[in-house]
């Protein structure tokens, strides 16, 4: 029974470490990942992407399964990250990055776009050389003649405000200079004019989002005025102090081709959305998000213009953002076999065992006394065997000896096949037993030989004659 009761513990234990192998295999590259993301505003194409991106990896099996956290705007979407209320966010690299958050993707390009009501279309920028042409009174041409002026702005956060008092700033006017209307909707910019006409509009949109040609053919122009799209042309210093800042051409008609804004190519300014992820989210849970973002996005492309504008991150050192770790494994193809990331782990399971085991061994024996007690038992009336057979002083007595070493003999097989002695400890009875045996057969030889000799059989008489 005992036997029966040790088999079932060895199984339990090959079973236990089968079980825990899978366990660490399943949760290495099969377990789910649940991840909290701030996205806004609601209802924007990057809100709308994510929504689709989260449903369609949990329906195809995908580790990452996100849960949306819409916000307002992405000033809410920073501060949620910071506060460690959300696990992954989307942010404005121009307002306020969050100071936990580190980069995983570039979400989309976001253009800077001034849309005034002139009495006439701006004139182009003067060629190298030449002189500018002359302006009419009343024409704006760029944000330094926005003094005095009614200008609305877009946008539901303080981002589109912040940016433009920092534009506004660098052309030298003061909050004071520039009647300012906040605008969180397009339906507001119509019902504004009628109030009372706006000068200009600006605002801050993914390049792409139709949000922005409604916004400017919104904005009614009165009759003897016509709608012109400004470049943004801030110069070399400018974005020098600003390095998230770059500049990029809007061909003819980007906002709309009746009437066709802009009328001209035009440069303007330029920054990104990223998303960012948490700054102690685990590297493996970084790459395996930003692996299956790219993997996904290939697919959403036709029905979801945001996953077309999804881009990777530079991952060297002069980059203006600094990339999560696991991110920036990922761009640079340095991904982690199973073996990679837990090395010293397998080191440890592999070189610590034998401490392991005997460490085992003796909480084992020390939970269960009796089985120590019980060879010692047995070793203990070997030596006594032995030290009767020294003193032994007829072959009867060594009969009576042996009788009991058989004995003796028998119940330790039996204690072995039952499982109370450890079979690992034969060898040393093994040893035990010749010793006995051979103490037997030389003490047999010396009682022989100091036994004295027979007298002679008395020989029959003869017969008589």
């Amino acid at each position: 029974m005992m036997a029966g009761w040790r088999s079932a513990l060895g199984l339990g234990i090959i079973l236990a470490a089968v079980l825990g192998a899978g366990g660490v295999y399943w949760r290495v590259y099969m377990a789910p990942i649940p991840l909290r993301m701030a996205v806004a505003p609601a209802g924007s194409e990057a809100a709308t992407f994510f929504a689709a991106f989260a449903k369609i990896s949990e329906a195809q099996g995908f580790r990452v399964r996100l849960t949306l956290a819409p916000l307002t705007n992405l000033a809410e979407t920073s501060a949620a990250i910071d506060a460690g209320d959300v696990d992954l966010a989307i942010a404005r690299a121009d307002f306020r990055l969050p100071a936990s958050g580190l980069a995983v993707a570039n979400l989309h390009q976001n253009i800077a776009v001034l849309a005034v009501c002139n009495t006439q279309a701006a004139p182009s920028p003067a060629r190298r050389g030449t002189s500018p042409p002359p302006a009419r009174p009343n024409t704006i041409q760029g944000i330094a003649d926005l003094k005095g002026r009614r200008i609305g702005i877009l946008g539901r956060g303080p981002g589109n405000r912040a940016l433009f008092a920092t534009l506004a700033a660098y052309h030298g006017l003061s909050g004071s200079d520039v009647t300012i209307v906040n605008l969180t909707d397009v339906s507001e910019i119509a019902s504004q004019t009628r109030v009372k006409p706006l000068d200009g509009l600006f605002m801050a949109m993914p390049r792409g989002d139709q949000t922005t040609g409604m916004a400017i053919h919104a904005m009614n122009c009165a009759a003897d005025r016509r709608m012109v799209v400004l470049p943004l042309t801030e110069g070399s210093v400018f974005q020098a102090r600003n390095r998230i800042f770059s500049t990029v051409e809007l061909v003819a008609g980007e906002f709309g081709a009746n009437p066709t804004l802009p009328a001209e190519a035009i440069t303007t300014l330029a920054f990104p959305s990223i998303v960012v992820a948490r700054r102690g989210l685990d590297n493996d849970v970084v790459e395996e998000f930003a692996k299956q973002l790219f993997t996904l996005r290939h697919g959403l492309i036709s029905q979801y213009p945001a996953a077309a504008r999804l881009e990777a991150l530079p991952t060297d050192r002069g980059s203006a953002f600094t990339l999560h770790p696991g991110a920036a494994a990922y761009f640079d193809g340095e991904t982690k076999s199973f073996f990679e990331r837990y090395e010293t782990l397998i080191y440890i399971l592999l070189f610590g065992f034998s401490g392991i085991l005997s460490g085992i061994v003796w909480i084992w024996r020390s939970l269960f006394p009796t089985r120590r007690l019980l060879v010692h038992e047995e070793h203990q009336a070997f030596e006594q065997l032995l030290d009767r057979t020294r003193r032994a002083a007829s072959a009867g007595d060594l009969d009576v000896i042996v009788h009991e070493m058989d004995e003796l003999l028998a119940v330790l097989s039996r204690n072995m096949l039952d499982g109370r002695i450890d079979l690992e400890l034969k060898p040393a009875f093994d040893i035990l037993s010749e010793r006995l045996d051979t103490a037997i057969q030389q003490r047999r030889a010396t009682i022989a030989e100091e036994a004295p000799p027979a007298a002679p059989e008395p020989r029959p008489a003869p017969p008589a004659d």
